[in-house]
């Protein structure tokens, strides 16, 4: 049970963690059924003892779920026993964060202007998106320290950022603030909950992913509401200029900014110094087989494509490596979630009051999401179709 809730933890989604902790149940001699959605956890031991597991979703936090994969491996092999494994347990349990905050708050402004280049932004947007990145990565840091909850911290961010980026473009010159702001909040918005939502659903894990659809939405309006808030205010003194139209990105440029965006990743997820070239790996990877796919096939079937390709490599590294798929998996995946669409779409509507595009943009999301969760699915079938559980209505 403490294993199951330190994976939960971690952000294991219900498709993997029910499934991996009754194979640890079983390789421990016990019959048990587990069942989690992301507030709670219920354990069946024998058919008969039940038992509830209040749990909270956190961050995703690679290098601690690569710990507790590597016990989870040892406890079905038998390398472990009962004892040892509680002991290891307790260490992981204990692990620090690995990165310092001044270093998170350095790849919030890394990530911030590495994003802005590869969807088109000049040279005013970028800087502007990395320097609102490392101010909302401080306010973030902050606001963690504080203890402040989750939507309050988004709804705060969302408006620091809108109400920098606005004013600059307001008062010092043009620009876009529409992508300063998504940059600089884009490790914020809940894209990959999204994914994993959409996922979860569809291998009919319906409790788990109805609510992680509701809270990655939630989280979304929360963000777009605070970055209304800062537009209006803004607004209030000097009117914000139209923005200048983004320009198709530079494949070289963006080429230039994959390794940064993977370094800057790799702090957010907190992975282990010895995960990080595989992180790297596959983020060029699937920005790699996105870009390649979208030479022949149109947006939807490159993304999907691109998804495939990354939980295909990200399989063979596990199996390979000993790692989790999710080291390889979440990263390449973050370049292709449509969380930045999202963003856009309810910024069009609560903002710009452009209902039309606004609802385009957002059926884009649900599209894009759609076309990740094709690609997740089908790899599941080609990769190793034996040792996936057969779903199971929740």
């Amino acid at each position: 049970m403490e294993l199951a809730r330190s994976l939960h933890a971690c952000g294991s989604p219900a498709y993997e963690l029910d499934w991996e902790m009754e194979q640890v149940a079983a390789s421990l001699g016990h019959e048990a059924s587990f069942f989690s959605t992301p507030t709670a956890l219920f354990v069946t031991f024998g058919g008969s003892e039940t038992r509830l597991l209040r749990v909270y979703p956190s961050d995703t936090d690679l290098g601690r779920y690569a710990a507790l994969f590597e016990l989870q491996r040892a406890i079905q092999d038998e390398q472990v026993g009962v004892a040892e494994a509680w002991d290891r347990l307790a260490l992981i349990n204990e692990m620090g964060d690995g990165y310092g905050p001044a270093i998170q708050i350095a790849a919030q402004g890394g990530v911030a202007a590495c994003i802005s280049v590869l969807v088109g932004g000049d040279g005013t947007v970028v800087l502007a998106a990395g320097v609102i990145g490392l101010i909302v990565g401080i306010v973030v840091a902050w606001m963690n320290h504080q203890r402040h909850q989750a939507h309050l911290i988004n709804l705060v961010a969302g408006f620091v950022a809108s109400s920098i980026a606005c004013g600059v473009q307001a008062f010092v010159g043009p620009g876009n603030f529409e992508v300063a702001s998504l940059s600089a909040l884009i490790l914020l918005v809940p894209g990959l909950h999204l994914t994993i939502s959409i996922n979860e659903l569809a291998t009919q894990n319906w409790a788990s992913g109805s609510a992680r659809f509701a809270g990655a939405m939630t989280t979304l309006l929360t963000i777009v509401f605070g970055v209304s808030m800062g537009y209006g205010l803004v607004q209030a003194f000097r009117p914000v200029p139209p923005s200048l139209p983004l320009h198709s990105p530079d494949i070289f440029a963006s080429a230039l900014v994959l390794v940064p965006i993977g370094l800057c990743v790799a702090v957010t997820f907190r992975t282990r110094y010895r995960d990080i070239p595989w992180l790297l790996a596959s983020t060029l990877v699937g920005y790699g087989a996105l870009r390649l796919a979208g030479t022949t096939f149109g947006p939807f079937a490159s993304v999907g494509i691109a998804s495939f390709v990354a939980g295909v490599t990200s399989h063979f590294a596990s199996n390979r490596l000993g790692i989790p798929t999710a080291v390889m998996l979440l990263p390449a995946l973050l370049l292709l979630v449509p969380g930045s669409l999202g963003f856009s779409g309810l910024s069009q509507i609560m903002v710009q009051e452009d209902l039309p595009r606004g609802i385009r943009l957002t059926v884009t999301m649900m599209l894009t999401a759609v076309s990740i969760v094709a690609g997740l699915l089908l790899t599941d079938v080609v990769v190793s179709p034996s040792d996936k559980p057969s779903p199971e209505e929740d």
